[in-house]
């Protein structure tokens, strides 16, 4: 007797400036391994092609989301994600008044939801972990690695480079001095204290995507210690969209949990079933 064939997996994909995903209801791929699901559904020629997968269980105004790489490991922190995941509960009418609250490893993560913007409230365990030197370009930089959930280094330029940037990125990614499981790699150019623009090569994607918004916080956290920023920054991506990145603490001095505000632009792109690995 022939076995039955597996069901499909109900997913929708979203993107939030550029940085897609997949969502999938936790209830859906009950009897999945979700990493291998991630692996499968996420790749951009054999899947459903996204930066990333969330498992998300949801109830009226709360949800409980995982996120996962296209290599199928599992991490915490993402901006873009949760952004993503805030408008795909408002589409369902899990998100009353607009509001819902998104449970992570990292915390409890607050999404306003308001047309096409989803702003999202920390509070999260982040910190300037320490300053680098790195080579790029053929010259040295300073840089920051922040931890964020996400570690991410930051790489201050002048300008940013016009063309790919993977091969210029990947050294640093796994540099030693980042620790075994390397770092995201976010290179940054301000206009001014409140405008700028970055691109990011992300581990676990191992290339760039169009945007990055736990790199964004990283961003405003490390060039406002460092005096270069204000405590609100207009940072561009790839993309073309903006993320908008707000410290609620500017004055923050102990202990190291921060508040902050991400926004930016969020859409649904499209709604399927994927067969089960």
């Amino acid at each position: 007797m022939a076995r039955p064939s597996p069901t499909p997996v109900p997913f929708a994909k979203y993107s939030g400036a550029g940085n897609d995903f997949v969502i999938v209801g936790a209830g859906s791929a009950a009897d999945l391994d979700p990493a291998v699901l991630a692996s499968r559904m996420c790749p951009r020629r054999t899947g459903v092609g996204v930066d990333g997968m969330a498992l998300v269980r949801a109830g009226k105004g709360r949800l409980e989301v995982r996120f996962f790489n296209p290599d199928g490991s599992e991490f915490g922190t993402c901006g873009n994600g949760t952004r993503c995941v805030a408008l795909w509960a408002a589409d369902r009418d899990l998100a009353p008044g607009g509001s819902v609250r998104v449970e992570t490893s990292d915390g409890p993560i607050d999404a306003a939801v308001a047309g096409g913007t989803v702003a999202l409230d920390y509070r999260i365990e982040a910190h300037v972990d320490r300053t680098l030197q790195v080579e790029l370009g053929g010259r040295s930089h300073t840089a920051w690695l922040v931890q964020i959930g996400t570690p991410h280094l930051i790489v201050p330029l002048d300008g940013l480079p016009a063309g790919p940037i993977d091969e210029a990125c990947r050294p640093l990614r796994h540099s030693p001095a980042l620790g075994p499981e390397g770092a995201n790699v976010d290179l940054v150019a301000l206009e001014g204290s409140d405008v700028g623009a970055i691109r990011t090569f992300e581990r676990g994607v191992e290339g760039e995507t169009l945007a990055c918004g736990s790199g964004a916080m990283a961003a405003v956290l490390a060039l406002h210690a460092a005096g270069s920023a204000g405590p609100e920054l207009r940072l561009a991506t790839r993309s073309g969209d903006v993320l908008t990145v707000t410290l609620l603490d500017p004055d923050h001095r102990e202990g190291p949990t921060r508040r902050i505000r991400l926004s930016g632009p969020a859409r649904r792109i499209f709604e399927g079933r994927y067969p089960a690995p």
